[in-house]
């Protein structure tokens, strides 16, 4: 509790000093609602992402399944998810909720698989962001620098960050062999080496299933162009000055990786912070309150997890959940 409170008291710090300085404006929220078609489009491919999403997740858990997860059970654990992330954000998240009902649906699940299933959902949905950042940041190269010099910082930024990126999609492909020798290396650590044989055996495991890997990843570069583009659409009518499609491919995944830090709970005052900055390279002033649009349709839709729970059947408690959390610290 301590913890979430500080992070809470952080956030709300953040966005006490961007109020100040007039970098927050609630009433572009009442604005945006006389732009009902964005609203409407942009809220439809919220849902189509938590769809996507739901089915990625369940391609993963598809691998260790004694039987084919349902899709409609795969999307209600996922909004589930959803919803507690955005009510209890901190140290017992919407993750561990939903993985208690995953375990009831195939009890064949080790926790730690489950757990791995969400961490290996997330990082390749960070890789399909980090990709459509790169390769929009390659295309539009020359156009894009020119705009300014912070521009061009960002970019070769990018370049960087899509470079790690690859990196790491290449060692979840590596050799056997490099496994092993790695796996064998691991367990020579102190204190922590035998959880480190642990994590990457069971990340490499799902990564020999490299067409499901590839679908998921093709999936996730899916969903997250539609995340940029419902963004994009949803704050267009409030820019003040053209900003291209193509050019909004090049920052804004880059702030939604700053969101993705859990620093504060779903990226409140850090993601408006950054978004400020970068909305400001590209001459649109307000990026701070344009990402609160993005920010309160997330919740919004997250929010819509609660029917999914309401209708679930079985109750988990949070206790349960903190139980598991515990014994895969332990």
């Amino acid at each position: 509790m301590i913890k979430i409170s500080l992070k809470f008291i952080f956030a709300g710090g953040i966005v006490f000093w961007l109020i100040q300085k007039g970098e927050i404006d609630f009433s572009l929220i009442a604005k945006a609602l006389d732009y009902k078609l964005e609203i409407m489009v942009g809220f439809s491919i919220f849902i189509i992402n938590v769809i996507l999403t739901a089915i990625r997740w369940k391609l993963i858990l598809d691998i260790k399944s004694s039987t084919k997860i349902p899709i409609l059970s795969a999307i209600k654990l996922t909004w589930i998810g959803l919803f507690f992330n955005t009510v209890l954000p901190g140290a017992v998240t919407g993750d561990l909720v939903k993985l208690l009902y995953a375990r009831d649906i195939d009890k064949n699940f080790s926790k730690t698989f489950l757990l791995l299933s969400v961490f290996m959902d997330r990082v390749i949905g960070l890789l399909g962001l980090l990709s459509l950042m790169g390769i929009f940041s390659i295309i539009y190269y020359n156009d894009i620098v020119s705009i300014s010099p912070e521009v061009r910082y960002m970019v070769h930024a990018n370049f960087i960050i899509f470079t790690s990126a690859l990196i790491l999609l290449a060692s979840i492909f590596s050799p056997t062999k490099i496994q092993n020798f790695l796996l064998t290396l691991s367990l020579n650590l102190p204190l922590v080496g035998e959880r480190f044989y642990k994590l990457f055996e069971q990340i490499w495991l799902i990564g020999r299933s490299r067409k499901t890997v590839t679908a998921c990843l093709i999936m996730s570069t899916g969903t997250q162009f539609l995340n940029v583009f419902s963004f994009w659409i949803i704050c267009s009518p409030f820019f003040g000055v053209p900003l291209s499609f193509q050019h909004a491919f090049t920052f804004i995944p880059l702030g939604l990786v700053s969101t993705a830090i859990p620093i504060t709970p779903a990226g409140l005052g850090i993601g408006h912070a950054v978004f400020g900055t970068l909305f400001s390279y590209f001459g649109v002033s307000g990026g701070a309150s344009l990402f609160n649009l993005y920010f309160l349709m997330t919740i919004t839709v997250n929010l819509i997890g609660i029917i999914a729970y309401v209708t679930s059947g079985k109750r988990h408690t949070m206790k349960e959940a903190m139980e598991t959390q515990n014994d895969n610290n332990n």
